[in-house]
């Protein structure tokens, strides 16, 4: 399998380096490395063969790769996928982690089989979007300016969204079957089919994986499937100019009013103010 080596592609005094990939195919095969990277999916799709199993991952979201990890990605059936990806050198790692503490959840990040998985909503994408681009316009030459803002970055990402997995749940002993089964209900076939996928996926009874959920997660596997579901919708509302009525389809929903009683729920908007608030935004300049 091919290695690839902190050496050949990282600058020694910056340790990080940024890339925006724009298509699958311009990302190599099956690989591993002696660094950590993590990627944003900012369009589209794709097949992220990880540590042997396959995962489907949708827009916004963010992944945390190991240095122990080996994977590729593969196109997606329904098209091209855009991302940006930041690799840093397992130094910055040891240094982030004694600079946390010891109430830092290291452990989240470097002992799971797979590696942390996150689908953003649409405004935490923007955020982390622009705090990678901030790398990209630093110039190269200022090399210690560019090693203290990637620092900054990841630390930054570190504490937000590590901290944040396990305070939805991400506890320690929670079952390896629950984190796969979270895992499994980001795909798009999984959650646009509802709780009785997630209960068949499980191979367990629909009652004792209600009671896991809410021992674990601190909620029921409706809540959590539907607000993957709102997720989805979020970026569709803004990023598609498809009709409300076929993105609940879209989702997984029939029954138009409970959609619009789940969006108004998590974002105190309905569907439609939301999307014209978004495309507001996306014209205004970011300075």
């Amino acid at each position: 399998m091919l290695k690839l080596l902190a050496a050949d592609g990282i600058d020694a005094e910056i340790q990080a380096h940024y890339r925006l990939i724009g298509s699958v195919k311009d990302t190599i095969g099956m690989h591993t490395h002696d660094f950590f990277e993590l990627f944003l999916i900012l369009q589209g799709s794709v097949v992220h063969v990880i540590n042997g199993q396959r995962l489907l991952l949708n827009e916004n979201t963010l992944v945390f790769i190991r240095d122990r990890d080996a994977h590729c990605y593969e196109q997606a059936t329904d098209g091209d996928c855009r991302f940006i990806n930041l690799s840093f050198c397992r130094e910055v790692i040891d240094d982030l982690i004694a600079f946390l503490g010891s109430g830092f959840p290291s452990g989240r990040l470097l002992e799971p089989e797979l590696p942390p998985t996150l689908l953003l909503s649409r405004t935490e994408k923007e955020y982390v979007q622009y705090r990678l681009d901030q790398l990209n316009l630093i110039p190269q030459e200022r090399k210690a300016a560019l090693k203290a803002e990637a620092r900054a970055l990841l630390t930054d990402l570190f504490s937000r969204y590590i901290k944040t997995e396990g305070e939805t749940g991400e506890h320690d002993g929670q079952p390896e079957w629950l984190k796969k089964l979270c895992r499994e209900a980001r795909s798009k076939d999984c959650f646009t089919r509802g709780t009785a996928e997630l209960v068949r996926l499980s191979g367990k009874s629909h009652a004792y994986v209600c009671r896991m959920f809410g021992k674990h997660l601190g909620m029921s596997p409706t809540r959590y499937i539907n607000e993957l579901r709102m997720s989805y919708a979020e970026n569709l509302l803004l990023n598609t100019d498809m009709e409300i009525v076929e993105i609940c389809l879209e989702v997984g929903l029939d029954n138009v009013s409970y959609f619009y009683d789940l969006f108004k729920r998590k974002h105190g908007l309905t569907p439609a103010v939301y999307r014209r608030l978004g495309a507001v935004r996306q014209y205004q300049p970011i300075f």
